[in-house]
């Protein structure tokens, strides 16, 4: 499906390569974004743990962690888009395609966070077993519950991507950011 807005077809887009500068500005600006949207999210989930355990007060070491893990995580998923990971899925409806990759990058940021409780332990001087404890409260449950967590706060992330492959960055961009009320018609390819 291709977004009629008076804009090139995706023919003629393809034929003009975007330069190597142009090619990077679109790298970095999908970075700040994916970095972002992580930022909040592991910076909300920090605020709410510490209501959670009515901790006397949260450490700046964990407020960094927010987002040094945003900047770590945000590069992996570009990383492992850039590798057409998802393209197994790509004979699926879209909604496939969504679920699949919240899924993986779900068992990709649990595994992240498991090297980070690691590290922390290390740091700390505590066995690395004490990592896991510490991880989900560890127990199955707590460590399931963050993971389902993570893949719900995943699905609206690859969603709007996938929207934005199907009409367009730019016509998506344009419908959420410009003030005119603008009308899209969806014509198949």
């Amino acid at each position: 499906m291709q977004n009629v807005t008076g804009a090139a077809s995706a023919a003629e887009a393809a034929a003009e390569k975007p330069s190597l500068k142009a090619r990077a500005l679109d790298e970095l600006r999908q970075y700040a974004i994916v970095t972002l949207y992580l930022w909040v999210f592991f910076a909300l989930f920090s605020f709410y743990r510490r209501m959670i355990l009515e901790e006397n007060g949260i450490s700046v070491w964990q407020q960094t962690l927010a987002i040094v893990n945003a900047l770590v995580f945000g590069k992996v998923i570009l990383i492992a888009q850039a590798l057409h990971l998802e393209a197994g899925l790509r004979k699926y409806p879209r909604i496939y395609i969504v679920l699949g990759n919240a899924l993986m990058f779900t068992i990709v940021l649990l595994g992240f966070h498991i090297l980070e409780e690691a590290i922390k332990a290390w740091f700390d001087g505590r066995p690395l077993a004490t990592s896991v404890a510490v991880f989900g409260g560890g127990t199955l449950a707590g460590f399931l519950t963050l993971g389902a967590i993570f893949f719900v706060v995943l699905i609206p992330f690859f969603g709007i991507r996938e929207v934005a492959r199907a009409i367009g960055g730019q016509a998506l961009w344009d419908l959420f950011f410009t003030g005119r009320t603008q009308t899209f018609r969806l014509v198949e390819d």
